[in-house]
């Protein structure tokens, strides 16, 4: 069995975390999956604590500062044998850096778009440019793709959707249940955001798009906006929960998704709620014209509050979204399953990357291109 090590640097439970465990508890044989959590001093070990939930291995690496030569040690142990598999910027580098001394492959992926940030648009170009020395990459969205291969071009660059695994859709009283839990109204319509509070995901437009409607709003993730969208939002209606660990009690009471990022890749967020049976308004970036087109979703142009606003009152129609929402969970069913994404990157990434390795004599990271 192959050790296959998923690092990631992360800070809480978001779509790029549910993606890698869902990847890691469907990877099988020759392969074995382990979590690496990368975590500052002092911080909870959120995606250790997840993968532990679903019985997954997981291994903690202090890892302080942006890039800490102080976890090479432990990766290094933890890597000979093995397969690397770097989900963040931070993540890439330090693999790259113990892949050279153990002689063990990186492979990597991209899950999204992060370049309207200027504060982490430089962290962003490092890791493009460390993608050169990967056996090979996966990126979550043909256009992430083509930004890759321009700064890595002789690097394999693959685009492997996010997969979900399918679960029973909410039954009626669990879906009663699941408001009385948030303290929501068995007759309006509410709904749900469920992402960072940052810049790229734009939840302003959504709290801007309900003023006046009625409706009701669930707000669930954390992050820097939180203060500034608080302050804006009518608290009578919008309902901030902070992280939620387990989303699907919050798309259980939903009657609708609302994505209005600037930017995307192809969100866990929205594959999560086509599975349950919700419908899902977005912002046509990144892979969502694909994913919800052709009657599997709404899709408004980005940062639009008038295009979004109507997208959600037309929404108000349950035989709409009943239309929807059975259009969503077929398409799903018929292209993003877990098995699907596990046996891509099996396929794809990394038997390839250790075919490559065994031919040669030296790791990748010294064969600069």
């Amino acid at each position: 069995m192959t050790a296959v090590l998923h690092l990631r640097s992360a800070q809480g439970l978001y779509g790029a975390e549910r993606s890698l465990l869902a990847l890691a508890a469907a990877t099988d044989a020759p392969f074995e999956p382990r979590v690496v959590s990368l975590v500052r001093p002092g911080r909870e070990d959120v995606l250790g604590a997840a993968a532990g939930r679903v019985g997954l291995p997981a291994v903690r690496v202090a890892a302080p500062g942006k890039i800490s030569l102080s976890a090479l040690a432990p990766l290094i142990r933890l890597s000979r044998g093995g397969l690397l598999h770097a989900h963040d910027y931070k993540a890439l580098v330090l693999a790259l850096a113990a892949g050279a001394v153990a002689r063990a492959p990186v492979v990597a992926t991209f899950h999204g778009d992060t370049r309207h940030l200027p504060r982490v648009l430089a962290y962003e170009r490092l890791a493009r440019w460390a993608a050169r020395f990967s056996s090979g990459v996966a990126a979550t969205s043909e256009t992430l793709a083509e930004r890759i291969r321009s700064a890595a071009p002789r690097t394999p660059v693959h685009v492997i959707p996010n997969g979900i695994p399918l679960g029973t859709l909410p039954t009626p009283a669990e879906r009663l249940a699941a408001r009385r839990a948030l303290d929501l109204p068995e007759s309006a319509q509410v709904v749900a955001f469920v992402g960072r509070l940052s810049p790229e995901k734009a939840p302003e437009v959504l709290l801007r798009a309900v003023q006046g409607t009625g409706m009701r709003v669930v707000i669930a993730g954390e992050g820097p906006l939180r203060p500034a969208l608080e302050a804006e939002a009518d608290r009578a209606r919008v309902r901030f929960l902070g992280f939620v660990p387990e989303v699907g009690r919050v798309l259980a009471a939903a009657d609708v998704l609302a994505l209005p990022s600037r930017t995307e890749g192809l969100p866990m967020a929205v594959l999560e709620a086509m599975a349950a049976g919700v419908p899902v308004v977005a912002s046509a970036v990144g892979s969502l014209p694909e994913v919800l087109g052709n009657g599997a979703g709404v899709l408004v142009p980005p940062g639009d509050v008038t295009a979004l606003r109507l997208a959600l009152k037309q929404l108000s129609a349950p035989e709409l979204r009943a239309t929807l929402a059975s259009a969503a969970r077929f398409r799903v069913e018929s292209r993003y399953g877990v098995a699907a994404m596990a046996r891509s990157y099996r396929e794809r990434l990394y038997q390839p990357a250790l075919e490559s390795t065994r031919g040669r004599a030296r790791s990748p990271l010294l064969q600069l291109r």
